[in-house]
């Protein structure tokens, strides 16, 4: 009975340090990392013309989480720079709530109905300096949403100069052909895609779509070349063996590309963290993808 007794207490002995080491890596070690992933990507309804098009994405920053304070931001801003990218586009979640409130959304939209870590000025601020050779864009994310997307779509364009595209696309021209930025909206606001700018296209070729949850993706109509998303936060924990743990979106779309119906979509998995503030075997991440005709 004593030797079963020892073999137990050094089993629990074992899985306390295995514990406390995870945990620790996890909270301290990880999301201090930081990654800038390359991939070309062979995308259709795209000029070739445009072959070598440059699209930077940051995704889920979540300024005042697991260390993703403004110096950080102001960090990945210096490290997206480097990049020379071609456009950056940002891909929502952009705040982190002090304390969480489930009838926040209740309250009247226009005015700040969650508590930040924080203030959006200051995130504004440590975006300033963002540049790409064709702009920097972005749109707007479900916590971002839940706080006071008006608020933040006009101190991000006041102050850092991006611009914000609420379900509007933006023309760009890039060597004698046009480059189309598609902002759509968060899904989760009205588990809807917004068509009308994209039904009012003459011609639907070079249609970049970006938006916060790729699972719109499902939802929006073919055409455009890719959709650019982020929220899933690659799971934030990828377990060896059993990978990452799909809660928030459809499990096809943890990080990276995919394609669907004929549809691609490339998940950033992002800067920040939500809801549990530990990063295991999911960097912190910024992406630089090539465009490629098919």
């Amino acid at each position: 009975m004593r030797k079963w007794l020892k073999r137990i207490g050094k089993a629990i002995g074992v899985f306390a340090v295995v514990l406390a080491v995870f945990l620790s890596y996890a909270y301290f070690i990880e999301p201090r990392q930081f990654v800038v992933v390359e991939e070309t990507l062979v995308v259709p309804n795209w000029d070739p013309a445009l072959n070598g098009l440059r699209v930077l994405t940051i995704a889920d920053i979540h300024t005042g989480s697991n260390y993703a304070p403004p110096e950080r931001v102001r960090f990945v801003v210096d490290q997206a720079n480097a990049q020379n990218a071609d456009i950056i586009v940002l891909l929502g979640d952009y705040v982190s709530e002090s304390r969480w409130d489930r009838d926040a959304r209740a309250l009247p939209e226009g005015t700040d109905r969650t508590e930040l870590r924080v203030p959006v000025e200051t995130i504004a601020e440590s975006l300033r300096g963002l540049r790409s050779r064709y702009g920097v864009y972005a749109v707007i994310g479900n916590h971002d949403w839940y706080h006071n997307e008006q608020n933040i779509k006009t101190q991000f364009e006041r102050i850092a100069g991006i611009r914000v595209l609420q379900n509007e696309i933006h023309e760009i021209a890039v060597n004698g052909q046009t480059v189309r930025i598609w902002g759509i909206e968060d899904w989760y606001r009205n588990r809807t895609v917004p068509l009308e700018a994209y039904n009012a296209l003459p011609l639907r070729q070079n249609v970049i779509a970006i938006t916060h949850n790729p699972d719109t993706m499902l939802h929006a109509p073919p055409g455009f070349a890719v959709m650019f998303a982020g929220h899933t936060h690659g799971g934030q924990l990828n377990w060896p063996i059993f990978g990452p743990k799909a809660v928030f979106n459809d499990p096809r779309f943890m990080d990276g590309h995919a394609v669907v119906d004929g549809k691609h979509v490339y998940v950033s998995s992002g800067v920040g963290t939500s809801v549990i503030p530990f990063r295991f075997r999911v960097p912190p991440e910024i992406n630089v993808v090539t465009l490629v005709a098919q």
